[in-house]
């Protein structure tokens, strides 16, 4: 049996298949460079990641065995060794298949505008089959990353089209679905969830259409769950309650059908997303349970280079905002452990990372022990609402943000000019959200505080009078 008709059953996604196949034909020696390379790579899509490894190790000093040595390390949680392999390719080489690698290093581990840079330095229409439909999947991806949702948009629909020329006939179905996928997270990171709810239902048409064409594909239990746990959580941000726990009873059900060497990992995401949904629906006890134990889960898993630091790091956050002020030192502790990874991942959706830090540096300044330590965490807090807002001035929900920072300080130090910043911003929130129970509400709080000085009290009041009311038609 030849090595080219193993790579042919490993093209078509049939993993186990291949493997059994190089079984039949293991080296003596175990020095078989191409042996050790293929079966890296087919160990790798069984998930097998060490194992895999091992193989990689034995490879060949040629690209493609580097290369392969280079995506197991990464696989495996080595992703600094895996970077400097992927840059000393690059370096040597001008192989196509070593600049998609690095660049896709790049986006994912949070150096987005690297991973932009190189891949247009790259011409697609030079590239063919596989290679050509990951460069325009990740161009797109990294351009959704970066908000440039235009310029993804543009990209995953040429990749629809391109998908019968690219792929093999007996896994299109499959990249389709992938692409759809990523099409709804970029909506619904656009907020428009009505427009990635008809995406994900694209997607689950395509996953259904690849049982029937073929189901010895690989997991494709895991893509599936992927696929429902995203559609649970956008169902539950649109607060369609019902529908998103029918989702989730789905992927639960499926979980029997994971490969072991996955289980903890899809684990910690049901949870997860349980605890997202339990947040919406203001179930907060039932949220912390959830998220507590899919941290557990994914911090062992991060320890153990199994999942990425970055769900980690946003289960943290979620949690630290759904514990009571009683745990105020937790709270604390899970924010000191988010932050870190949300700096370094900041190119990646900065939108939300920004905003969350912001968030978290308020939330630090209103558990202060210390005015003055209050005070610079309320500082550093409009600094990052201040960011945000110059690339994305339309951003409602960080002006208002701002102003709570704003005001926190205003109240800690009432100097004039923060009177007069918070007056001016009051206005400029007026002229497009008037009747926002927001604005009373913030009116309504400052008016009450004994510390509002008199002139300001004054105005507010003024002010209150020139507001639409928040319950009319």
């Amino acid at each position: 049996m030849t090595i080219q008709k193993i790579e042919t059953e490993a093209d078509q996604l049939h993993f186990e298949k291949a493997l059994d196949m190089l079984e039949t034909c293991r080296p003596q020696s175990g020095s078989d460079p191409d042996w050790n390379r293929l079966a890296a790579r087919v160990k790798r899509g069984l998930f097998q990641g060490r194992q895999a490894l091992t193989c990689a190790k034995r490879g060949g000093q040629d690209v493609p065995s580097r290369l392969e040595l280079a995506k197991c390390l990464f696989a495996c949680g080595e992703v600094h060794q895996a970077g400097l392999l992927l840059e000393e390719l690059h370096r040597e080489t001008d192989n196509p298949g070593c600049g998609l690698a690095l660049a896709a290093w790049y986006g994912e581990t949070g150096q987005v505008h690297k991973g932009r840079r190189l891949l247009q330095q790259m011409d697609p229409d030079s590239l063919s089959g596989l290679q050509r439909m990951d460069w325009l999947i990740l161009a797109a991806d990294l351009a959704s990353f970066e908000e440039d949702t235009g310029e993804a948009f543009r990209l995953y629909k040429q990749a629809l089209e391109d998908v019968k020329l690219c792929i093999p006939f007996n896994w299109q179905p499959l990249r389709r679905m992938l692409i759809f996928h990523n099409m709804a997270d970029t909506r619904e990171q656009m907020e428009e969830p009505d427009e990635a709810l008809a995406l994900y239902d694209s997607a689950l048409k395509e996953m259904r259409l690849q049982k029937q064409r073929d189901d010895r594909v690989t997991d494709l239990s895991g893509y599936e769950l992927e696929l429902l746990l995203s559609l649970a959580n956008c169902l539950g941000n649109a607060e369609n309650f019902e529908a998103a726990h029918q989702r989730l009873q789905e992927a639960e059900a499926l979980m029997q059908s994971v490969p072991p060497a996955q289980l903890s990992y899809f684990q910690a995401r049901l949870l997860y997303i349980s605890g997202l949904l339990a947040m919406n629906e203001e179930k907060n006890e039932e949220a912390v349970r959830c998220l507590e134990q899919a941290l557990d889960l994914q911090e062992d898993l991060c320890a153990r280079g199994r999942d990425k630091p970055e769900h980690a790091a946003r289960c943290a956050y979620y949690l630290a905002s759904v514990l009571p002020d009683a745990r105020a030192d937790r709270k604390l502790a899970l924010y000191d452990r988010a932050w870190d990874v949300f700096d370094a991942v900041q190119e990646k959706e900065p939108s939300f990372y920004i905003l969350a830090m912001a968030d978290m540096e308020n939330e630090r300044g209103r558990l202060a022990v210390s005015g003055e330590s209050a005070a610079v965490h309320y500082r550093k807090a409009a600094s990052l609402y201040d960011s945000l807002i110059r690339s994305h001035p339309e951003d409602l929900l960080a002006r208002r943000s701002r102003l709570t920072a704003w005001i926190n300080l205003f109240l800690l130090d009432p100097r004039p000019e923060e009177t007069d910043r918070i007056r001016q911003e009051l206005s400029r929130l007026r002229q497009n959200d008037s009747g926002s129970l927001y604005l009373h509400t913030v009116v309504s709080w400052l008016l009450d505080n004994p510390h509002c000085p008199r002139k300001l009290h004054a105005w507010l009041e003024n002010f209150r009078q020139h507001l639409d009311s928040p319950y009319g038609a």
